[in-house]
């Protein structure tokens, strides 16, 4: 399997990916699309694209604070998940994270998102629930 980690150039396909993948979580919590915030952190976050052999599939994107780095979302195309995409997408979170000096990874994830157990099984752990948001993290120190 290979996979590859790009920066970013089509915002239209990461933007179509995200509003597809969230579709049924943001229509059960009444949450609209909102095309502005989407713009505005395209340029301020780290945004790549996930190549499965040579195929784009996905969308990984990072925010960072002085000692946190934040993934803002792990997206895969509906017909290429389940195949460990996800699973090389969190080793190369960790790897990017560890390098650049953070101490924890944090995300935000719908609580009945199934990915909450790809998350787990990669270390992280849940920190919060506010709503249906629950934050997890994983401690890169204790690595």
């Amino acid at each position: 399997m290979t996979v590859e980690f790009r920066e970013a150039e089509f915002k239209e396909f990461s933007s179509a990916l995200i509003q597809e993948n969230m579709k049924s979580y943001y229509a059960a919590k009444d949450i609209t699309w909102d095309a502005d915030f989407f713009d505005y952190h395209w340029q301020k976050f780290k945004n790549l694209e996930i190549y499965f052999n040579s195929e784009c599939v996905g969308i990984l994107r990072f925010s960072f604070n002085n000692e946190n780095c934040y993934i803002r979302d792990l997206q895969i195309k509906s017909s290429y998940q389940g195949r460990g995409i996800g699973s090389h997408c969190l080793y190369y979170a960790v790897d990017f994270a560890k390098a650049r000096g953070d101490s924890f990874i944090k995300l935000k994830v719908f609580s009945d998102n199934p990915a909450i157990a790809l998350y787990q099984r990669h270390g992280f752990k849940k920190v919060s629930e506010l709503g249906f948001l629950i934050e997890m993290s994983i401690d890169l120190e204790q690595m």
